[in-house]
């Protein structure tokens, strides 16, 4: 005898499991100041230091795309601020 189990239907999600989605990015801890000056310097040595704003918030999402939470340009506006202006200070000291 088998108990009446519910499966979802094709290509559905259970409603839990699509919940956890939503949540998911709420999982992650904010990044500290060092991991955004990694992530500037990264951006910096990977696409130079000659970007506009606009160039590197779109370099950024994509170098970003494969991250978890980060995916479909999902990056929050405040990690793209904070990371454009260390950036800046990394490009306009020299450093790195």
């Amino acid at each position: 005898m088998t108990g009446n189990i519910l499966l979802p239907k094709a290509g559905r999600r259970p409603d839990s499991l699509r919940m956890k989605d939503i949540n998911f990015q709420k999982d992650f801890p904010s990044l500290t100041i060092d991991q955004i000056r990694d992530l500037a310097a990264a951006a910096r040595e990977i696409f130079g230091s000659n970007l506009s704003r606009a160039q590197f918030a779109d370099r950024l999402l994509m170098f970003l795309e494969d991250v978890p939470g980060c995916e479909s340009g999902k990056a929050s506006s405040s990690l793209i601020e904070s990371a454009w202006v260390k950036y800046t200070d990394l490009c306009r000291d020299g450093i790195y």
